[in-house]
């Protein structure tokens, strides 16, 4: 890790984000938890985070893909990688990561990852998915106060 990152993770399961914030906090990362669609719309009004991870079940069945519609619709948060996280598979059996990359390109997200998930698992994605972007932090996110 080169720096730290600054990192959103949008869930309506409080447990999950205080694993998360626990988790990567623990390792020098400035965590950020939203629980709703509007609630994150507004937190990204003001910061720029690294990279987002999604839920897909919030106030909807679908709120994670509109979400991330609304999100890649702003030019300033267009590489901002978005992982979608979901428990859909094991509620149905379908798992999002076998529809291959058609679903990715469609939704505009750079990862599916199925739940339940640990935080060595979306530390991994992270660093990978970051590892092809740019290095340096998003400026916005240097805030000490947020």
């Amino acid at each position: 890790m080169s720096h730290p990152w600054s990192i959103l993770f949008v869930d309506d399961d409080r447990d999950f984000l205080d694993a998360q914030v626990a988790y990567f906090g623990s390792r020098g990362h400035t965590v950020h938890t939203t629980e709703s669609t509007q609630e994150t719309l507004d937190f990204l009004e003001a910061q720029v985070p690294d990279i987002i991870f999604l839920d897909l079940m919030m106030e909807r069945y679908d709120s994670g893909f509109r979400l991330a519609y609304q999100i890649r619709k702003q030019e300033r948060l267009d590489k901002t990688p978005i992982v979608m996280l979901s428990g859909v598979a094991r509620e149905t059996g379908e798992r999002f990561d076998q529809e291959g990359q058609g679903l990715l390109t469609w939704s505009r997200l750079d990862r599916f990852v199925d739940k339940p998930v640990t935080g060595r698992q979306l530390l991994a994605v992270a660093e990978e998915l970051l590892a092809h972007g740019d290095a340096e932090p998003n400026p916005s996110t240097d805030d000490p106060s947020s």
